[in-house]
């Protein structure tokens, strides 16, 4: 193997595959990439895999000589991240991996090419596409939702449904929801739904941008292919039913608030400033005439501050909420408001876009904590 390339366009293809690497694993050989250079294409590709997510980047370099080798990702993104902004020169040396840059000269052991993982072939012939920057935009508006505890892996990943109509990803951790429905016309003869892990759908997240306009999809019964630019994404599903989750959507929520968005973020964080640490419980008071926002950390203070500019209609209500929970759905409102709809103080309530869009909707929803 031999080949040469700019520093920056190298960092610019791979600096988002190693979070794909694994911190921590009982199998040495996936801390590597596995380099693959192919003379008659002059094209170089970078894999890295968990073995439950494989990210394949592929792109042009000054190929010389083909070849294959594993190296650790670790070693290899810090010696080029701190090289020059010039052209690197990279070949294989018997047993080592050699970095050549100015001056610089870096000689890597190689682990051998047979112990990496086999990497399934990239198959674009029954591939649907989907409007990549809608596609980004459900990730962003779901994956805040999903759980952390990894012994509900299903909760873990995000829920994915399409249809010949609309395409739909739901997040939840049994405390929020967040879901997204796209209305979109797709050529598939039935629905498709699939619990895909976060992991792969936040590094699409980062990848999209704005002058590749589409993503094509590849779903399998249990593998999803994604192929995008100069990146191909093959992951695993979360094997398991997805909950019911519209069991827990209210539909008497009768008491409605409306208010600016940015007004009730920056109020809910300040007030949070005083939050106890274990409940993170802000609180409103809220009637037709007044809205407070309360918080009170024992032996330490208590914050509170009134809200002028809101609308309300419902009887009046006290309610308590994470304030963290709160903002990361305040976050996601498009609109310049947020609709909150709630009902008795321990039932959920519900966060949409005043705003109405001509090709997507969402809903969000959020326990509320106890009064006492």
């Amino acid at each position: 193997m031999k080949f040469s390339i700019e520093k920056e366009d190298l960092l610019k293809k791979i600096q988002h595959i190693y979070n794909i690497v694994p911190g921590k694993n009982t199998m040495p050989i996936l801390t590597n990439y596995l380099i693959e250079a192919e003379e008659t294409t002059n094209t170089v590709k970078f894999t890295a895999t968990d073995l439950e997510i494989t990210v394949v980047a592929e792109f042009e370099a000054n190929i010389s000589e083909s070849g294959k080798v594993v190296v650790s990702a670790k070693n290899f993104n810090e010696i080029i991240n701190s090289l020059p902004n010039t052209i690197v020169h990279m070949f294989d040396d018997e047993e080592n991996f050699k970095i050549l840059c100015k001056n610089s000269k870096f000689s890597l052991h190689c682990a051998e090419v047979s112990q990496f993982p086999l990497i399934p072939q990239k198959d674009l012939q029954d591939t649907i596409e989907v409007d990549a920057q809608m596609f980004k935009k459900m990730i962003e508006k779901t994956s805040f939702a999903v759980s952390s505890e990894i012994n509900r892996p299903i909760f873990t990943g995000i829920n994915w449904k399409m249809n010949a109509d609309y395409q739909m990803m739901v997040a939840t951790d049994g405390k929020k929801i967040a879901e997204f429905k796209l209305f979109e016309k797709h050529e598939i003869p039935e629905q498709k739904e699939k619990v895909i892990p976060t992991k792969s759908l936040n590094f699409l997240d980062k990848v999209i941008v704005e002058d590749i306009p589409k993503v094509s999809v590849l779903i399998e019964s249990n593998r999803v292919m994604f192929a995008y630019g100069n990146y191909t994404v093959f992951t695993h599903i979360i094997e398991g039913n997805y909950p019911n989750y519209e069991k827990a959507i209210p539909v008497n929520n009768n008491n409605i608030l409306i208010i600016n968005r940015n007004l009730l973020r920056d109020v809910v964080k300040r007030v949070s400033l005083l939050a106890s640490e274990e409940t993170l419980k802000v609180k409103f008071d809220i009637t037709e005439e007044s809205f407070s926002v309360h918080s009170e950390k024992r032996e330490e203070g208590e914050a509170n501050e009134q809200i002028e500019e809101y609308k309300y209609s419902g009887e009046n209500l006290v309610i308590a909420f994470n304030y963290r929970y709160l903002l990361s759905i305040l976050n996601v409102i498009d609109s310049e408001e947020v609709e909150i709809r709630m009902g008795q103080a321990n039932e959920p309530a519900l966060f949409f876009n005043t705003e109405k869009y001509e090709n997507y909707e969402a809903r969000f929803l959020l326990m509320p904590l106890r009064l006492a």
